[in-house]
Parts: C-alpha cells; sequence; structure tokens
C-alpha cells in the first residue's frame, strides 16, 4: 500500500487534469469571441449557440464525474497499482473530453454525437470500475465498514451512460438528447437508498429476535 503523501498527491494531480480540461472546454469560445471582435452580443451568442451548449454539457458532465471522484477519495486511505491505473484511465477520458466536444461544437451528424456519448460512458464506466475496486478491497478504505460497491451511485450513472449510448449510437435522430437519461440517476440512488435501509432493518430486526429467543431458551 502507499504512502498517504502518495495518496494525496494522486487526488492533486486528479485535480490538476480535471482543472484543465475544463479550461481547455472554453478556449475555443475565446477564439471565437476574438474573431468575430466588434460584432454585437447579441448576435455573437446566437451565432455560436451550438459551441455554448457544448461547453456547457461538457463542463456540467466533467463537473458531475469530479465531485464523484471527490467523494469517492474522500473514503480512500490507501493505494495500489490498480487503483493508480483505474485512475490514470479515468482521466484519460476527462483529458479527451474537449476533442469531441470541439468536434460536436462545429459538426453535426452521427459520427460527432457517438463519438461525445462514447467518452463520457468510458469515462463513468472507468470511475464505477474505480469505485469497485475500493470497495472490493477494505486495506484501501479508511473505514472498513463503508458500502460495497452495490451501494454505491456510481454504476446507477454508468448504466444510465451506457443506456444512453446505445440509444446514440442506435438511432442517428437521438444524437446526445439520450443524456437526459442521467437525470434519473437521483431517483434512482434515492430508491436504492430506501430499499437498502429496509433490508438492513429487518436483517436487524431478525437479528434482535434470534439473540432473544436464544437468550430465553
Amino acid at each position: 500500500m502507499g504512502s498517504q503523501r502518495g495518496l494525496e498527491r494522486i487526488v492533486v494531480f486528479a485535480d490538476a487534469v480535471v482543472a484543465i480540461a475544463c479550461t481547455l472546454l472554453v478556449l475555443p469560445l475565446v477564439d471565437l469571441a476574438t474573431q468575430d471582435a466588434g460584432a454585437p452580443l447579441d448576435s455573437l451568442l446566437g451565432d455560436h449557440l451550438g459551441e455554448l451548449g457544448a461547453f456547457a454539457l461538457s463542463f456540467a458532465v466533467i463537473a458531475r464525474l469530479w465531485v464523484a471522484h471527490h467523494r469517492l477519495f474522500e473514503r480512500v486511505g490507501a493505494y495500489d497499482t490498480t487503483l493508480v491505473r483505474l485512475t490514470l484511465a479515468w482521466l484519460f477520458t476527462v483529458a479527451f473530453l474537449p476533442f469531441p466536444t470541439a468536434i460536436l461544437a462545429t459538426q453535426s451528424g452521427h459520427g460527432p454525437s457517438t463519438l461525445y456519448v462514447g467518452t463520457l460512458t468510458l469515462s463513468s464506466l472507468a470511475l464505477a470500475s474505480t469505485a469497485a475496486w475500493v470497495s472490493a478491497h477494505p486495506a484501501l478504505r479508511r473505514d472498513v465498514t463503508q458500502a460495497t460497491a452495490a451501494d454505491e451511485p456510481h454504476w446507477t450513472t454508468a448504466v444510465l451512460f451506457v443506456t444512453a449510448f446505445a440509444l446514440t449510437a442506435l438511432v442517428p435522430r437521438a444524437s446526445v438528447w439520450p443524456l437526459l437519461l442521467l437525470l434519473l440517476s437521483g431517483p434512482i440512488d434515492a430508491l436504492r437508498r430506501r430499499r437498502s435501509g429496509r433490508t438492513r432493518s429487518h436483517a436487524s430486526k431478525t437479528a434482535e429476535r434470534h439473540v432473544t429467543q436464544e437468550e430465553g431458551g
């Protein structure tokens, strides 16, 4: 297991890559403003709605993934080689995202949408795999009693991303609209937490009854 200093460097590096990726997303917009210098603001914004929309969508998705990564590593107390590799795989998708974003902003069609949603799907799967690895190895967690991979929200998001990618790939006219499925992740996770809480409460009551019966016997 690596040192605490090493773990801090991993987190700092991940934060830096995410910050750079977000910066790269906005640079094409800065170039557009420079190229159209002197144009009225309403005309500038109206002529580049596609670029603005692609930037806003990608920034929102990166922010969502970063928050999930941040919450995950709040529970990580150590690391191993596999955790580092999975983190690098996730960061690769984040660093690559400005490329399909730029293509999506300037080109229409099935290919750009598929590349864009596919990149996001791989990013979500990499993050979910990282969470699963941490959950499967108690030595990596600060608290060994923390939730298992089945209780984590990462796989809910990953499944929704895979579904969105399938729809985008199979239905050319769908474009990136299937990404709206991600809005279901909150309600789904809330439902899973309630069901999990009921199951644990029932198991706890059952165990208490068994103990009472044994003591009575």
